[in-house]
């Protein structure tokens, strides 16, 4: 079949600009709204000062800055709704976190690793903000898995027929990785209601935005994927508000995503253990404070009459005393009980009466037959379950497993996929975390390799590291083992390597197991590998 090229929409636009300064008189803004985003900034820096402050006491024995994001993030959130709207957000992500609903106190329960530390309960580092009651999604080590799992969440929101819109964060050297790649195309693909946010501030850790890119702007790769892509000063809250109004919107309305890239300075060091004067000069350290987000925005305030000078210290001495009572609050809350590092790995399931087989008719199905009665019986009980992989729509995958079901339930619950493993489990991971119950497909065990990461790191360790708040409802298919004409790369038995506390795995026997436990899997509250022998 040729090629067919597609036209330009209304909504095709691959162009990317850089969007000059907006005057927030020339907006919908006022001026109580300047001086509660001056008292988020301020929050945000005080907040970052006194992480410090108990780092050097040895209280906090790592911290990461937003020092120099205040502006971005305050600009891109103010158009979100919160507790309607979702996040997944970037480690520096103070200020905007605090803009969906947390508190001073919430970070430095994380920070202090307090047992009612609403992100982990004390078993994440601090920077991995997360939230089930305000839609922030928990956040790992392993940078751009947010974009991925981001992914998946928008497409339940989309596929829920809301407004709801989800922002995901990310820094420019994330944006390296493939993980983010795979996000920008599934997005694209599926036109899902998601922002794009990357704070680019010119450095992952020592290496240089020159050695991380070959374009001038991050925000110039969106016009790849077909969709806007636009620079923005980031330490102009004002304008950052403007493009984000405006993606926000463009999502909201069915439009699709919206790259923004963020120009940001980081004021210090990468985290408490890096020490920027190994890679930057003096002389670009000292200029830093001339160009600091927090004191451009207080000077414009000022000289434009929002504030006086006494009010800009009655603010600062405020802020101040409110991140005082968080700290004592945090620093005299209960510590996690040793007993509790290994709780919330599974979820803790009741025993359910099961009522014996009914002892009428039976057929004898093979495989492939048991597996696919599963599924259609799954898809029809509940609504939330749906499958996704490649070929498993029209061509009914490689195996004809999901054979039919794509005529039977429609495209938008069997998701014929990109070529892309680690999406593949990501963005099920995204659905399973909105509410979803997705059964991904890897046509072959030796191609879940590529998966690894989204398997093992994020879909096994997310109610762990959430500390029980967010459940993992997921399956992940794939055939193993040996078969004519199989050779090297689909051969391969490859169930040990993925052995992980929080994960299930399961290898049926014979057709009746098959179905019996792939209906259990599909119910089951944790995330599930599910091998099939191809022999069988």
């Amino acid at each position: 079949m040729a090629q067919i090229t597609k036209a330009k929409g209304a909504s095709f636009s691959p162009e990317w600009r850089f969007q000059e300064a907006v005057a927030w008189r020339d907006t919908d803004l006022d001026e109580s709204t300047m001086k509660e985003w001056f008292r988020y900034m301020l929050l945000g820096r005080q907040i970052d000062y006194r992480f410090q402050v108990l780092n050097r006491q040895g209280r906090a024995p790592f911290i990461i800055s937003c020092a120099g994001h205040e502006a971005a993030q305050i600009g891109v959130s103010w158009p979100l709704q919160p507790k309607h709207d979702w996040l997944a957000p970037y480690y520096r992500d103070v200020v905007l976190c605090m803009r969906m609903g947390m508190t001073p106190l919430d970070l430095m329960l994380a920070v202090l690793a307090k047992a009612d530390d609403p992100a982990s309960g004390g078993k994440q580092t601090p920077g991995h903000f997360s939230d089930s009651r305000l839609n922030i999604t928990s956040g790992g080590s392993p940078v751009a898995t947010q974009m991925v799992r981001g992914a998946g969440v928008a497409y339940a929101l989309k596929m829920d027929g809301t407004d709801k819109v989800l922002m995901t964060c990310y820094g420019e050297g994330a944006g390296a990785e493939g993980d983010a790649h795979e996000a920008f195309n599934f997005a694209a693909v599926y036109k899902l209601p998601e922002v794009f946010v990357c704070e680019n501030n010119g450095f992952a850790i020592s290496t240089p935005f020159t050695k991380e890119y070959a374009i001038e702007h991050v925000a110039q790769r969106a016009a790849g994927y077909g969709f806007p892509g636009v620079t923005v000063d980031g330490r102009d809250p004002v304008t950052c508000y403007v493009v984000a109004k405006e993606a926000i919107a463009r999502a909201r309305a069915g439009h699709g995503p919206t790259l923004i890239e963020c120009l940001v300075d980081r004021l210090g060091a990468h985290s408490s253990e890096d020490d920027q004067r190994r890679y930057r000069s003096q002389e670009e350290i000292e200029r830093l404070a001339e160009s600091d987000c927090l004191e451009r925005f207080k000077k414009r305030l000022v000289e434009e009459g929002i504030l006086g000078a006494k009010e800009v210290g009655q603010y600062e001495e405020s802020v101040k005393d409110q991140v005082t009572q968080a700290t004592k609050e945090g620093m005299d809350a209960a510590d996690p009980k040793p007993e509790d590092a290994l709780t919330n790995v599974y979820a803790i399931e009741v025993p359910k009466a099961i009522a014996p087989a009914s002892g009428g008719e039976t057929e004898e199905m093979n495989m492939v037959a048991a597996l696919r009665s599963c599924l259609t019986e799954e898809m029809e009980r509940d609504d939330r379950v749906m499958v996704m992989g490649e070929d498993v729509g029209r061509k009914g995958g490689v195996f004809l497993v999901t054979d039919g079901l794509f005529s039977r339930f429609g495209e938008q619950r069997v998701i014929d996929t990109p070529l892309a493993e680690s999406s593949i489990v990501g963005v099920a991971l995204g659905l399973a975390v909105a509410g979803k119950r997705p059964v991904a497909e890897i046509q072959f065990t030796d191609f879940a390799h590529m998966a690894f990461n989204s398997v093992t790191n994020e879909a096994a360790k997310y109610r762990y590291r959430s500390d029980g708040d967010w459940s993992v409802p997921m399956v992940v298919r794939a055939p193993m083992g040996g078969h004519a004409h199989g050779a090297l790369y689909h051969s391969q038995s490859i169930e040990a390597r993925f052995a992980t506390p929080g994960l299930k795995i399961v290898i049926p026997s014979g057709p009746y197991e098959a179905k019996g436990l792939l209906l259990a899997a599909i119910r089951d509250p944790d995330p599930v590998l599910f091998f099939e022998h191809k022999r069988l």
